[in-house]
């Protein structure tokens, strides 16, 4: 899998997350989706109304190892990643032989970074309202 992002409205390109054909190892992409229901309790009535809301809620963590040239280089590369993605929103490009899905609009929610030497595995989630095949903005 191939993961890239970008921020909305940019004219820049995509950039790079992780490649798993570069040599970054894929371990973890779990995708979640909490669609919105609205519940009406109605007077005297022994159930309640589910009204399904166009509102969805997706969220997903990635996880991978990359290896750097130095332990230094791989705990650079942490504080890089957590910087890069810290605050804002950005649209997530996700490509797996000829299929493309679009995460847009998604926020960084959580990161962890286990360094080991040259190697770091690298756990971003991100939360994000869709899914789509359509490139975003």
């Amino acid at each position: 899998m191939l993961v890239n992002w970008k921020i909305p409205g940019s004219s820049a390109g995509w950039t790079l997350l992780f490649d798993e054909t570069k040599g970054d190892a894929n371990e973890k992409f779990l995708f979640q989706f909490a669609d919105s229901v609205m519940k009406i309790p109605g007077y005297g009535a022994p159930n309640t109304a589910k009204l399904p809301m166009a509102n969805t809620n997706g969220s997903t963590p990635f996880k991978w190892t990359s290896t750097y040239g130095s332990a230094d280089l791989a705990l650079a590369a942490m504080a890089t990643l957590r910087t890069a993605f810290k605050g804002i929103t950005v649209h997530l490009q996700l490509i797996q032989g000829g299929t493309t899905l679009y995460l847009p609009n998604a926020n960084l929610t959580g990161s962890s970074h286990d360094v080991q030497g040259a190697s770091c595995t690298h756990e971003l989630k991100f939360e994000t309202d869709d899914i789509t095949t359509t490139e975003p903005a």
